[in-house]
């Protein structure tokens, strides 16, 4: 609300048509009837559902509910997490009369309209994304009833104008429209202007989720990547979640990288720019040493939420540099494993669009280039989920005609693209072999054989 206010005042004499989310996905707020939250919302990091994803399993079979939903049977979607509620939580699940995604419940409590979006609601795995309605089949696997939660309607659906509480602590005006919006990953992709197929967006965020547009339903048999609807009506996304990334390199930055950080609070420098520095120093390859992106579980090459990070290779010869670069280089291999599995199910990519903090970072993106072949760019302006949202308002206000017409029309402008070195790519092929061949090795371990 006190950013709302603050657009509110600095934009005073100008109209604010309407308002939109990219709002995070794979969340729930168990909710009553007057869209009151009966706990606090289970959060998209929260994994605690693995033994309902296993009585899941033994009612139906993975690729069943693939087929269904285009999801993978993971602890990190919503419909495991709403059965968790009802193992342990009792009450709260008998009391609530939803089960919404947070950016629904935001929704719902600026317009009084409850709906959920297509991509929001395909982040339960519960939702047929070729047809964006409720699977009843999943629905029943999962033994929760399609009653209980949002109804489906486009990203662009228009809920209302906003309530009276919500005019009242910001000052927009009583027209001002609620527009539904999408998830952020989704948000973020359609703010950079990536609606043609061709096109990864590679969000650069605590986690790293990829998404690839596709003009029709496509399936990847490896189940590296799930299909989910786009902010587009028109369109889908194949998608990875995301290994933590960014946040992999927040704890380098906390627990090893302690000279950076005093010399950031003397200088004023960014400390990001100072690991940089640090990680640029050591070669391509990081002279054998290999990071398993796995700090919060494995995303890529395969999801496995037993896998465990680990940097392999040292000798007494390597520093804190070779980590460093070692730990960016493993976030790029994992971004390699998942583009190949989008080439894999048919849709090959041709570039790579950068967006979030991270993209700020130009050894992040030259990392990328080198080490998937395939040009980088970014932005202007990184910070893409609002500008999604945004578009999303425009279109169901009626500024635009569509959804990709807001976005062609509202994107803003992109850097020229890193091109990927020639003379690097035998180095970046075998340090991809040699991240394939050590996830292998570690697999047993992680997996308790």
């Amino acid at each position: 609300m006190r950013t709302l206010a603050e657009i509110r005042e600095a934009t005073r004499g100008r109209e604010i048509a309407a308002l939109s989310f990219g709002s995070q996905l794979d969340g729930v707020v168990a909710a009553d009837a007057a869209g009151e939250p009966l706990r606090p919302a289970i959060i998209w990091a929260d994994r605690r559902a693995g033994d309902q994803c296993a009585a899941v399993a033994s009612r139906i079979d993975r690729e069943r509910l693939r087929e269904l939903t285009g999801c993978n049977l993971d602890p990190g979607h919503i419909a495991p997490k709403i059965g968790w509620l009802a193992a342990n939580e009792p009450e709260a699940f008998e009391a609530a009369a939803t089960f919404a995604p947070p950016g629904s419940w935001v929704a719902w409590r600026a317009s009084g309209t409850l709906a959920v979006d297509p991509s929001n609601a395909s982040s339960t795995g519960l939702l047929d994304p070729r047809e964006r309605a409720w699977a009843q089949e999943a629905c029943a696997a999962f033994e929760v009833d399609p009653e209980r939660l949002p109804p489906v309607r486009r990203a662009d659906a228009v809920l209302g104008p906003i309530l009276p509480w919500l005019r009242e602590a910001t000052g927009l005006d009583a027209e001002t429209l609620v527009v539904l919006g999408a998830g952020d990953e989704m948000a973020a992709t359609l703010g950079a202007g990536v609606v043609e197929p061709g096109v990864v967006c590679d969000v650069l965020g605590t986690a790293e989720p990829v998404c690839a547009v596709v003009g029709e339903p496509a399936h990847d048999a490896s189940g590296l990547v799930e299909l989910h609807p786009h902010a587009d009506p028109d369109s889908w996304l194949l998608e990875n979640p995301g290994w933590l990334s960014g946040g992999a390199y927040r704890w380098f930055r906390d627990e090893l990288g302690s000279p950076e950080m005093t010399r950031a609070a003397e200088s004023g420098a960014d400390v990001y720019e100072l690991l940089d520095d640090l990680a640029a120093c050591a070669p391509p390859g990081s002279a054998g040493v290999s990071w398993v992106p796995a700090l919060a579980g494995a995303m890529a090459p395969e999801w496995n939420a037993s896998a465990r990070a680990a940097w392999f290779g040292m000798t007494a010869a390597h520093t804190r540099a070779h980590l460093a670069r070692a730990l960016l280089e493993g976030n790029a291999l994992a971004l390699r494993d998942v583009i190949e599995a989008i080439a894999g199910a048919g849709h090959a990519p041709r570039e790579v669009v950068c967006v979030g903090g991270g993209a700020r970072g130009r050894l992040l993106c030259e990392l990328r280039a080198h080490i998937t072949g395939l040009p980088v760019s970014v932005p202007e302006d990184v910070e893409t989920t609002a500008r999604g949202a945004a578009m999303i308002a425009a279109a169901g206000a009626g500024l635009h005609p569509s959804v990709a017409a807001a976005a062609a029309a509202m994107a803003g402008p992109r850097l020229p693209p890193v091109q990927p070195d020639p003379e690097l790519r035998g180095v970046y092929d075998d340090l991809h072999r040699r991240h394939r061949e050590l996830y292998a090795a570690l697999r047993p371990l992680f997996n308790g054989a």
